[in-house]
């Protein structure tokens, strides 16, 4: 799993069919950074399942002083490949868009008074180191882009078939994406991180100016907007 986070408000939309108890085997969770709607349900899965946390260190020194056990914790190595069963994957450089890396901020950008629990909220789930991930498998490789940041000069040796692309609150392309979309050249681009996961600090997004902007400025690039809660084969995409 890549950063996964499950433990949604009542008022998040979509209702998502899956909890955490559902989630029976995980054996490996990847994650890109460390805030809250990252990495906030990982303690208690990692108790169920068992499964083994790979994160930059500042993130697994974080889930340690949260009770995660050592030996459940893996700090990544940027660019060393890592092989679970025929899935090789590796750790990227990227970074945090500091627009929306606050949820103070955004919680102001809504108009809540009360910050006293959105501070708290990001005390205890700091951002930490950023990364995201490159995945090969069944001769499929894919980016899964955690947040919206990333360092440009990174993935200029990698060509993957599908990228993840977080879009929240900024439909409209500031040129990054676009950019991004040139360098990788990936065949299937699909947006993630657009729904309304956890108001007030989030919103739901329309995806309509998003797809239209890269079918237009990259007509060779197919855009995928996956159904939440519903499952697809990326292999289906190509």
């Amino acid at each position: 799993m890549i950063d996964p986070f499950l433990s949604r408000p009542a008022t998040a939309t979509p209702t998502l069919p899956l909890s955490l108890t559902g989630l029976s085997p995980v054996d490996e969770i990847l994650l890109t950074n460390g805030r809250f709607d990252h990495a906030m349900d990982t303690p208690a899965l990692v108790k169920q399942t068992g499964a083994i946390v790979h994160a930059p260190g500042s993130i697994c020194g974080r889930l340690a002083d949260l009770g995660v056990p050592l030996n459940s914790l893996e700090s990544v190595s940027l660019r060393k490949i890592k092989y679970v069963g025929s899935l090789g994957w590796q750790a990227l450089a990227a970074q945090m868009n500091q627009a929306d890396s606050s949820p103070a901020l955004r919680a102001l950008n809504q108009g809540q008074e009360d910050l006293a629990w959105v501070n708290e909220l990001e005390r205890q789930w700091p951002s930490g180191e950023t990364v995201a991930y490159h995945l090969q498998a069944d001769d499929i490789s894919m980016i899964h882009f955690g947040c919206s940041g990333w360092v440009e000069t990174e993935p200029d040796d990698l060509h993957p078939d599908l990228i993840l692309l977080p879009v929240e609150r900024h439909p409209r392309s500031d040129g990054n994406t676009l950019r991004l979309i040139s360098l990788l050249k990936p065949k299937v681009v699909i947006p993630h991180h657009w729904d309304n996961y956890y108001p007030p600090l989030s919103e739901a997004v329309d995806l309509s100016e998003f797809i239209t902007l890269i079918c237009r400025q990259t007509p060779s690039v197919t855009v995928y907007q996956p159904v939440i809660g519903e499952s697809f084969d990326p292999a289906n995409l190509l």
